[in-house]
């Protein structure tokens, strides 16, 4: 069973609208050798994750994996929040441009 918080945000396909403490273990992240580094690399995981997609939905598998935070989730629950999460970054990155660019005027 997934935990109540995840229940909400996979209803509201979103995560919540405020920042988000990760672990402090992730400031030793190394950062991406290069930008078209990066712009490869995230081609590459979406076309995997497509590929994932297609195959869990014709899988007659119903099984559920543990999340660390939000009890447990099914494949397809697992490539919902990937989407949510990569969205949660993209509104992290907005607010940050619109932050640096009032510091410019």
């Amino acid at each position: 069973r997934m935990a109540p918080h995840g229940e909400e945000m996979f209803r509201n396909n979103c995560f919540p609208d405020e920042v988000i403490e990760g672990p402090s273990s992730n400031a030793a992240t190394p950062q991406p050798e290069s930008k078209e580094y990066l712009l490869t690399t995230l081609r590459k995981l979406r076309a995997d994750i497509n590929g994932a997609a297609e195959r869990i939905a014709a899988s007659p598998f119903q099984g559920k994996t543990k999340h660390p935070g939000l009890l447990y989730l099914s494949a397809s629950e697992w490539i919902q929040f990937g989407d949510m999460h990569f969205r949660h970054h993209f509104r992290q990155k907005k607010r940050l441009e619109e932050f640096l660019q009032s510091r410019e005027s």
